[in-house]
């Protein structure tokens, strides 16, 4: 273990290659909370990357939307669809194929097929809890995650000491990774967030995604939340990332903060299933 901990300074000056996101979807994320945006203009712009507009209407055709027609251009999918889920489906595919790296000591296929079932379980809850709009809930869950992939990448023995940490103990990824850095994945991965340009509300959630105790007010207490219990969820259906060993447990203030009582629990568990063959569904049309 090293005798000097690294910081989230030093993490960030071993990158040589910020991972970055299309133009054309950082374009789309600009606008899509701006009052004068629209759908021509919206499909105008990603309709500029060939590739990714055929992978987008591929996705927004495919039964995972369930639409009753199928729409022949991103235009028309974006009036019926909404800005916010044409922005989930094009950071889904962006981000998915723009961390492929493979690790001996990370299994990649895990930390994906977490990631998209904690999406769609943020959506779950972020609609049911009313929340934020749900297509919000499923880009914070998304993308809470992706600061582990840039410690996969750029510090791969702080990593391997992390897992073998976490794995010793019994411990969450986050909690080990306080025991060999002075920064975590949730503060690497909020760097990120600003870096592409994400709105202050996810990179705020992602920073403080394992605290609700940090969260500035009382709705980003609510998203904090959200993402617990979208963790908890997970790490009762065994759905976890390389790193996180602790037992499963929920801290009482989850439902306080999403304003749901515990029979909630039941009734997000009897549909987790069918969130997990969604996020299957997500991996194959977005990889």
């Amino acid at each position: 273990m090293p005798h000097t901990r690294a910081t989230l300074q030093d993490i960030i000056g071993r990158i040589h290659t910020v991972p970055s996101l299309p133009e054309v979807v950082t374009e789309v994320c600009r606008l899509v909370n701006e009052p004068s945006a629209n759908a021509a203009h919206i499909s105008g712009i990603m309709v500029k990357d060939a590739a990714m507009a055929a992978k987008m209407l591929r996705m927004v055709n495919s039964v995972y939307y369930g639409l009753k027609e199928p729409v022949r251009d991103l235009e028309a999918a974006t009036r019926i669809l909404g800005f916010k889920t044409i922005r989930s489906i094009a950071l889904s595919i962006s981000v998915i194929n723009a961390f492929q790296q493979q690790s001996a000591n990370f299994n990649m296929k895990a930390f994906w097929a977490h990631s998209a079932v904690t999406a769609c379980l943020c959506r779950l809850v972020a609609a049911k809890a009313k929340l934020c709009d749900p297509e919000l809930g499923f880009t914070i869950g998304l993308l809470k995650d992706v600061g582990k992939l840039i410690l996969v990448e750029n510090a791969p023995d702080e990593l391997r000491a992390i897992i073998a940490v976490a794995r010793e103990y019994r411990m969450a990824f986050h909690k080990a990774a306080h025991e060999v850095l002075d920064t975590d994945d949730a503060q690497v991965g909020a760097w990120l967030m600003e870096h592409w340009g994400m709105e202050p509300t996810i990179v705020n959630t992602v920073r403080d995604q394992f605290d609700l105790a940090q969260a500035a007010d009382p709705q980003a207490g609510k998203l904090v939340a959200m993402c617990v219990f979208a963790e908890y969820l997970c790490a009762l259906k065994k759905i976890r990332v390389s790193g996180n060993c602790d037992e499963p447990r929920l801290d009482p203030l989850v439902f306080g903060h999403l304003g749901l009582d515990k029979s909630a629990l039941v009734e997000v568990m009897t549909v987790i299933n069918d969130e997990v063959d969604n996020a299957r569904q997500l991996l194959q049309l977005a990889g």
